[in-house]
């Protein structure tokens, strides 16, 4: 990453973490867009640049999805060939080491205390998190050939779940990303020994 695009990335960052911070003291109908620009230490012009309005620089870049690349390599039956372990890898593609894993965390935890303090934010967090949804279904549709729309949406549903849940679980032990990976893997094997049949 060049120069340029580190400073990007850090002026992002930077009126993103004020606009949460001046809005988790004051509330966001107290707070306006150019105190976050001044907070964040440039013009009101450029916080155009980086967001929309503050309501995008509170949601920020979360959450994460697969890249392009990991989106391709899945639907085209890779990194391994099974099924679920490449799901999963294309789920945590984007924590590449444990620093992220824990950025991620405390986004996330951002995320909630900020929907708790401002309920209407709730409708563009999931709208995002439904974004991430739709690339995982389309994903499972081109790998598998599903005839129908919904078989991938269930499976892109309960991927969701799994991450969310797997995230929790590791949160409390401070895991690596291959602990993650481990007790997703874990969860849909439970899952699936769950509902698969048995005999009477």
């Amino acid at each position: 990453m060049g120069l340029r695009e580190r400073k990007k990335r850090a002026t992002r960052r930077a009126l993103r973490d004020a606009a949460v911070r001046l809005v988790l003291e004051h509330g966001l109908e107290n707070v306006t867009v150019e105190e976050i620009a001044l907070a964040g230490e440039v013009s009101t012009r450029t916080f155009f640049n980086y967001f929309g309005s503050k309501e995008d620089a509170l949601l920020g870049d979360v959450p994460h999805g697969p890249d392009e690349k990991a989106v391709g390599t899945f639907a085209a039956g890779g990194p391994t060939g099974q099924f679920t372990d490449d799901l999963v890898q294309l789920l945590t593609g984007s924590f590449s080491d444990t620093e992220e894993l824990t950025s991620w965390r405390e986004e996330a935890r951002t995320n909630w205390q900020l929907t708790e303090r401002e309920p209407q934010l709730l409708p563009g967090m999931l709208a995002r998190l439904h974004d991430v949804e739709v690339r995982i279904a389309e994903a499972v549709a081109e790998r598998t050939g599903a005839a129908d729309d919904e078989t991938p949406k269930l499976i892109a549903g309960v991927a969701a779940t799994v991450v969310r849940y797997a995230l929790a679980d590791v949160a409390e032990r401070q895991e690596t990303v291959g602990g993650l990976r481990t007790a997703m893997r874990g969860a849909f094997d439970r899952l699936g020994e769950t509902f698969r049949p048995h005999d009477p």
